[in-house]
């Protein structure tokens, strides 16, 4: 068995503020009239008018789109869609679903162990898939290189798969890879703060994007998530605005009192006992990300929440020796 652990509050940990989870900290009020309008006594069929609807506004009119239950299905299709490429190329301290997805689809992975790689770093092969978070989970760096690595993976007859969760808390947020090797994967869960509803969208060639669809989960994403997909793509804009300012603001604050980079909404930090900093921080009522899941030992991660909170987690790092990673 291939087991994983994710950031996030459990059941029993209500209460707590949690930096654990990397989504926007600001509730998104203006979804709740289009969820209680949702139609949870009929079988939901709304990918397609939302996946044009996606197309549209964001102009991807070089690429289809998939909508799924978060970019963790739209992992799933892709890995269905790369059936046929035997080898699998990824970062080793990244997304633990992309390890698991190698183990259930029976890959062959090759691990790129370096923290914060380059191109250099990335050896290319015929014929294999590469995955890559970026900006990357857990340092949140962001790789400017990818484009080319893609015109490079081409010629070979490669697939680069690239996860874009958390793109839209970068400068990044309307990059868009269109190219006839590569997929993007993208989340609305993340950036606007709902994981409990999971929706994403994949966007690429349509050959591609369509055999991901062979894939898909009928009705993966619930009434709800058609709901408040119709929320986002009716009045998100004017959310998103509002949040995403506040939280680069406190970005910067977080990045010039510890000293740390980051180009996501959320830090990575080492400290000399990861178990024990989360323990104390724990007993404080703040929850952190202990990265020993990651496969790096005495780090954490936490997401920006709102300034108040912000504040408490910066005071209860006072007595806590933090330095970058790298």
């Amino acid at each position: 068995m291939f087991s994983v652990y994710h950031g996030g509050a459990r059941e029993n940990e209500k209460g707590f503020i949690d930096f654990s989870q990397s989504v926007n900290p600001y509730y998104p009020f203006f979804l709740n009239k289009y969820l209680k309008k949702s139609e949870i006594n009929r079988y939901p069929y709304c990918e397609e008018t939302y996946e044009n609807m996606i197309r549209e506004r964001l102009t991807l009119y070089d690429s289809s789109i998939a909508v799924g239950a978060g970019v963790t299905e739209l992992l799933y299709m892709a890995f269905y869609m790369i059936k046929d490429y035997e080898e699998v190329i990824m970062f080793l301290h990244t997304y633990s679903e992309n390890k698991r997805l190698a183990y259930l689809f029976n890959k062959k992975a090759l691990f790129i162990e370096k923290l914060v790689p380059d191109l250099n770093d990335i050896v290319l092969k015929r014929r294999a898939s590469y995955i890559i978070v970026n900006p990357d989970n857990p340092t949140g760096i962001y790789y400017n290189f990818l484009e080319k690595l893609a015109n490079e993976l081409n010629r070979l007859d490669s697939i680069l798969i690239v996860d874009e969760s958390f793109m839209p808390f970068t400068k990044h947020d309307h990059k868009f890879i269109q190219m006839e090797n590569v997929i993007g994967l993208r989340s609305f869960t993340k950036v606007f703060g709902i994981p409990g509803i999971r929706i994403g969208y994949a966007y690429g060639p349509k050959d591609k994007i369509e055999k991901m669809k062979e894939y898909r989960m009928p009705w993966s994403i619930g009434a709800y998530g058609c709901a408040a997909l119709k929320g986002i793509l009716t009045e998100g804009d004017t959310y998103l605005n509002a949040t995403l300012n506040k939280i680069k603001k406190e970005h910067e604050r977080f990045a010039r009192k510890l000293k740390l980079k980051s180009d996501a909404n959320y830090f990575l930090a080492k400290v000399n006992d990861s178990k024990a900093v989360v323990k104390s921080l724990r007993e404080k009522g703040i929850l952190v990300r202990d990265c020993e899941s990651f496969g790096l030992n005495n780090m954490i991660r936490f997401s920006i929440r709102k300034r108040n909170e912000n504040s408490l987690l910066l005071q209860a790092l006072k007595d806590i020796k933090i330095v970058s990673p790298f």
